[in-house]
């Protein structure tokens, strides 16, 4: 489970990478994302999760993959960004390799955005989430993961991600 970042769809045939493609004008709020793969360390330092974000079909869609390295068994998930035209907004959805499913959309903030995310795990059941993204430095970013509970809001992970090498998704 996790947010936009969160984010990523059952689509395998990507398009060129953001330096090579130009991106739909509304992706600008996370175009600085695309063409690039993002570390985050995990509090305990046994697990790291690595996103890459690519532009797909010559910039229409923004893809991204992830995995969690040092899980087991691996947990991984494939995020789809597209243009919502009735809502005005980018929206998002995201499956994974536990076969839950998420979908979003993107809240501009004047420092970044905040994600509310609807996650339905295998299981059916739903848990409501909230993340905000900002930018975090030069090569960074910043992602606070809220789940609504019954006693309100509380904070499940707060993690920053930093630009790293570019790598091509393993075959599965």
């Amino acid at each position: 489970m996790r947010t936009a970042l969160l984010l990523t769809a059952a689509l395998t045939v990507f398009g060129a990478r953001a330096s090579e493609a130009t991106l739909d004008p509304h992706f600008e709020p996370i175009a600085f994302l695309v063409g690039h793969c993002w570390r985050a360390d995990f509090p305990d330092g046994k697990q790291a999760d690595v996103q890459c974000f690519e532009s797909l079909y010559g910039g229409k869609l923004v893809g991204n993959w992830h995995v969690v390295e040092g899980s087991d068994p691996v947990y991984e998930g494939q995020t789809v960004f597209s243009w919502d035209d009735a809502n005005k907004r980018v929206r998002y959805h995201y499956f994974t390799s536990t076969g839950a499913v998420s979908e979003g959309y993107f809240v501009q903030t004047a420092d970044g955005a905040t994600i509310p995310e609807r996650h339905v795990s295998p299981d059916g059941s739903v848990i409501e989430l909230e993340s905000s993204y900002r930018p975090d430095g030069k090569d960074g970013y910043r992602v606070v993961t809220r789940e609504k509970t019954k006693d309100g809001w509380v904070e499940r992970r707060n993690m920053r991600y930093v630009r790293t090498e570019w790598r091509e998704r393993a075959a599965r």
